[in-house]
């Protein structure tokens, strides 16, 4: 599959986000949290990071919506979920197809 290029987007906000979650007591005491760190510091290198993105106002989840931006302002292909009442039911948004994480696996094939 020469060609193919897969990048993650995410954004500041996202990574922090995931640094408290990772940070929860529930979920701290399966990590240590020098690896938790090198986590976040791995996908702030292997993603790119998306500042500012447009006012997306689509999902029936407003909690989702910033994902949609994302995949905007990344000029994504496509956006992986699991989301299947919100972002799934969209199928596409701008350029973006959203697809379950099983449909982009096939993608590879």
């Amino acid at each position: 599959m020469a060609g193919w290029q897969v990048r993650a987007v995410t954004s500041s906000a996202q990574l922090a986000e995931l640094k408290s979650t990772l940070q929860k007591p529930y979920i701290a005491r399966h990590y240590k949290p020098h690896d938790a760190g090198r986590l976040i510091n791995l996908l702030r290198t292997l993603t790119l990071q998306v500042e500012r993105a447009p006012a997306v106002r689509r999902s029936s989840d407003p909690d989702a919506d910033f994902l949609l931006a994302l995949a905007e302002a990344g000029e994504a292909d496509d956006l992986v979920t699991g989301d299947k009442a919100g972002l799934l039911a969209l199928r596409r948004h701008a350029g973006t197809r959203i697809v379950t994480a099983a449909q982009f696996a096939k993608l590879f094939k």
